[in-house]
């Protein structure tokens, strides 16, 4: 048996509860756990303000003005509109979301707790750094901040549900 479990967590309300079960799991089983955040570069606008207003770092702003949720970012990085900016604001947004979920981790007890972040498609790298860690169960939750995809599960957690090989939980 391996000793890596990985978990995933995009900083939803589920991503959280995911991070939670693993590090208990972690803790009571006295394996290493891996956190993995994948960036959202490319994501829809929308999904990336909803992250940041869930993460408590943007509060959305009010629908009367007409502005919509990405003027309440505009205070975050001066050039927030350019492709740079925004791969910033992504960058920065989610480290904070990956050391948030390792400060929950290790509170929680969970042992020998890592990071990674990295870019791409998000069931894709989840699959790969469970292979390259060698996992023995990845975690994740059943649907995050994405547009709704699919009736039961998220697009990403049935995709890894579906090629990974090793156990998956999926936490709702």
């Amino acid at each position: 048996m391996a000793d890596t479990i990985v978990v995933a967590t995009d900083g939803s309300d589920t991503g959280r509860r995911a991070v939670d079960f693993a590090a208990t799991m972690s803790k009571e089983l006295g394996q290493a756990l891996c956190i993995v955040h994948v960036l959202m570069l490319g994501r829809p606008t929308k999904e990336f303000a909803k992250m940041a207003e869930v993460e408590g770092i943007a509060k959305p702003a009010k629908k009367s003005g007409g502005t919509g949720r990405m003027a309440a970012l505009s205070g975050l990085f001066p050039s927030a509109e350019d492709e740079i900016g925004t791969a910033r604001m992504i960058t920065a947004l989610g480290e904070h979301v990956a050391a948030s979920a390792k400060e929950r981790a290790e509170e929680i007890g969970a042992r020998d707790v890592t990071t990674r972040i990295c870019a791409g498609d998000i069931a894709d790298e989840i699959l790969d750094i469970a292979e390259a860690e060698k996992a023995d169960v990845i975690v994740l939750g059943r649907r995050g901040l994405g547009r709704v995809r699919e009736v039961l599960l998220g697009s990403v957690s049935q995709k890894v549900l579906h090629h990974a090989d090793c156990k998956v939980v999926i936490v709702s």
